[in-house]
């Protein structure tokens, strides 16, 4: 597997799209320990312990191969509601996975599952594993099957995948719509999100060299009901089907990148600013699938009605990656504040899927909220999990020539190779338990460089102490650290994390949850009615004694106890109360 090794390394292609940090590439950043480092080893094992035959299955059923294994049941299955949906997803996974681990293995599994998908393929005379996939999902499970191909290829260094991604392309296309349809709301159709196309045809073109699918990316651009009214500053989410908008979203990103066009910027920027008050606190939206209207209360009426606040691991993965777009193009931390969130409260704190299909899909933040598997098996957060969860390393640090942004904390190492020698930096944290970071420069390289801290907006009283000698930070900015570093210099970083309410929307200010720092908290246990009770927040909370994530209080002589979401398993939970 040495090309996959380079692959990872491999500088990328000089693009018009201005950037003002940079990703690093897979590889180059490794979780230690920690919360999000138990979900991400989690995550890795229980991919790479799916069963190759039973994945591969319908896809060797519809091209009349041999095809042993137990079926997958749920949505993947042949009379499924998407057969074979999330194929790609899994391998993108996998060799993301990989890529950023050295797992040998999971760059194996995603060359046979690749082979075993390639040859049912060809075979096959239909590209769709079922008839509705071919009739209501076409460029949806095109779009996943691409996907898993580029990054077999640039990531696993799987030769098979370039060869196959014309071969996909070209045989699908024939069922996809030939202009670019939208999607509104959850029920209304048409189904099929053509506009999520474009972003994984630009990479197809980069790869290919073959212009016609750059052509068909630009072709595919939601331009008329999404993204020339967002750039103009037009407010058009609410009705939207919220997952599917959020990720075509990054097709615009991917489109201002290849086509230098600042109208796809300035339209990411806007839709950032209207999905701010459309967020739960979790940083969450979309119940039911769908933007609301604002200023008319949907969001706190939406507790009562749905126990579909947020498609968790699907949402989640689109706003990770929104987040992380805006980081790139413009270096400012809001987006980092709203990243992290995001992170925290909803796919970190997504239950863990079982051995037999059952996965995570809608989180519930009423008042008898549970962590519920979606009714059927295989749904298509399943896909989006392993891909969210394995990005989890581009989200920790940034790079511009001189400078390294660290963006999240959490124990980890990062590794910058830059012309005045590789730069080793190494993070030891409890956050968010705690409220203290520790980075040590290992290897300084030529010691030229800026690190830059991001200080979230909510952390008041912030503190920097370089090599003991402290200053203050100042919140909603980054604090930048110039020096010439040697090795062992260190940056201590101390962020408070205050205990707050947050309303729910402008028509219920007396509705809120309860944040510390950027955690969401919630009441587990609640009981028949505490909806109607008035709560104390955030002034009568009291911390639990040993515990320095828990804190409790008393609503009419009754223990109500706050937990991180991200801590609660199989308990009921309340998020939203009425203060006090």
């Amino acid at each position: 597997m040495a090309f996959a090794a380079q692959a990872a390394a491999a500088p990328a292609p000089a693009l018009p799209g201005a950037e003002a940090v940079h990703e690093f590439p897979y590889g180059a950043v490794r979780l230690t320990s920690g919360r999000i480092k138990r979900q991400y080893d989690q995550v890795h094992a229980h991919y790479m312990a799916l069963d190759n035959d039973r994945v591969l299955k319908v896809f060797r059923q519809n091209a009349g191969l041999p095809a042993p294994g137990p079926d997958m049941g749920g949505w993947y299955d042949r009379d499924g509601f998407v057969p074979g949906l999330t194929i790609g997803q899994y391998i993108s996974g996998l060799a993301r996975l990989g890529a950023a681990t050295g797992d040998k293995a999971a760059h194996a599994k995603v060359a046979a599952l690749v082979d075993g998908f390639g040859k049912a393929f060809v075979k096959a005379p239909n590209p769709y594993a079922g008839p509705k996939a071919q009739e209501q999902w076409a460029a949806y499970v095109m779009d996943k099957y691409v996907v898993g191909l580029i990054d077999a290829y640039r990531l696993s260094g799987v030769e098979q995948a370039k060869t196959l991604l014309p071969i996909v392309i070209e045989k699908c296309r024939p069922f996809i719509s030939p202009v670019s349809r939208d999607r509104v709301g959850k029920k209304d159709p048409p189904y099929d999100e053509t506009y999520v196309l474009p972003e994984n045809l630009f990479h197809v073109a980069d790869i290919t060299g073959d212009e016609k699918y750059r052509q068909m990316a630009v072709h595919y651009l939601l331009n008329k009901e999404w993204f020339d009214p967002l750039a103009a500053g037009q407010d058009v989410l609410p009705t939207k089907h919220a997952y599917s908008h959020t990720i075509a979203l990054s097709s615009g990103a991917q489109a201002y990148l290849h086509l230098g066009d600042a109208k796809y910027r300035r339209a990411l920027e806007n839709a950032w600013k209207f999905m701010e008050p459309q967020r739960f606190a979790s940083g969450g939206w979309g119940p039911e699938e769908q933007f609301v209207e604002l200023h008319k209360g949907l969001l706190a009426a939406s507790l009562q009605s749905s126990k579909a606040h947020f498609e968790t691991p699907c949402g989640a993965f689109a706003d990770l990656k929104l987040a992380r777009y805006l980081l790139r193009f413009t270096g400012d931390p809001v987006y980092g504040d709203g990243l992290e969130r995001t992170l925290y409260n909803t796919m970190l704190a997504a239950r863990t899927p079982d051995s037999d299909g059952g996965y995570p899909y809608y989180s519930d933040y009423g008042s008898k909220g549970e962590k519920r598997y979606y009714h059927q098996k295989w749904p298509c957060c399943s896909g989006t999990l392993v891909q969210g969860v394995a990005d989890y390393v581009l989200n920790l640090y940034f790079h511009d020539d001189n400078a390294l942004l660290v963006n999240l904390y959490a124990s980890s190492e990062v590794t910058w190779d830059r012309p005045g020698g590789a730069v080793e930096v190494v993070q030891q944290t409890d956050y968010p338990a705690t409220d203290t970071v520790r980075l040590t420069v290992r290897k300084p390289g030529n010691g030229r460089f800026a690190m830059k801290l991001r200080i979230p907006a909510w952390s008041m009283g912030a503190r920097i102490a370089i090599n003991g000698k402290a200053r203050a930070a100042t919140p909603g900015q980054l604090a930048t650290v110039e020096r010439v570093w040697k090795a062992g210099d260190t940056v201590e970083l101390t962020l408070p994390q205050p205990l707050r309410g947050l309303a729910i929307d402008d028509q219920n200010p007396n509705l809120q949850a309860l944040m510390r720092g950027a955690v969401m908290y919630v009441g587990i246990n609640p009981w028949d009615g505490i909806e109607t009770q008035k709560v104390n927040l955030p002034a009568g909370l009291q911390p639990m004694p040993g515990q320095p994530e828990a804190y409790r209080t008393d609503v009419g002589g009754r223990d109500l106890v706050f937990v991180p979401y991200f801590a609660v398993d199989t308990e009921r939970t309340a998020t939203y109360f009425k203060t006090a």
